[in-house]
């Protein structure tokens, strides 16, 4: 209601721009453009406030999937690499799908160190697969092979060793397994 009066407070105060009464109305204009703006702010801060106590109940209750869902929502979508614009070296937004190879040469690649790429190409460990596993979030919708994250964490050592021999295998032979 105090937002539609600050909308005739200020069509009011445009109406009569330059007449004697103009002051007037654009006083009252200021002050109802302050009251608004007050009460957005209490209502931002309520909200916040609402929305934190939702988070932290949800963490209570041990129930990540809720908290992290309303995170999600509140992001408002990623910032993903894939979707941030790319500019050519005059400052222009390429829209097309032709890039300037001179465009591509003037990237700079780090070299990594060569503990990193040693790291990066040894053979993964069982320790390796089983924090993995830990880490993985249980209630995801199973992949083609219908087994769900819960059942391979429900199978234990028996099944972080099995897990161990088919990533082994396929790093060995480089080719990954059929579907």
């Amino acid at each position: 209601m105090v937002s539609y009066r600050n909308s005739l407070a200020f069509g009011n105060w445009q109406n009569h721009r330059g007449t004697p009464s103009e002051i007037d109305y654009r006083n009252r204009y200021r002050r109802l453009r302050k009251l608004v703006k007050n009460k957005i702010d209490v209502r931002q801060e309520e909200y916040w406030g609402e929305v934190c106590e939702e988070i932290e109940k949800s963490i209570k209750i041990h129930d990540p999937a809720t908290a992290f869902s309303i995170i999600r929502r509140l992001r408002r979508g990623s910032k993903r690499v894939e979707n941030m614009p790319i500019k050519d070296k005059n400052g222009n937004l390429l829209v097309s799908s032709t890039v300037d190879p001179d465009l591509i040469d003037a990237i700079q690649i780090d070299d990594i160190p060569q503990a990193e790429e040693e790291r990066q190409n040894a053979q993964p460990s069982v320790e390796e697969v089983r924090r993995a596993l830990s880490q993985m979030e249980s209630r995801k919708a199973p992949g083609n092979d219908e087994v769900t994250v819960t059942i391979l964490k429900a199978g234990g050592e028996p099944v972080i060793l099995w897990l161990y021999e088919i990533f082994s295998d396929i790093w060995k032979n480089k080719e990954m397994v059929e579907d």
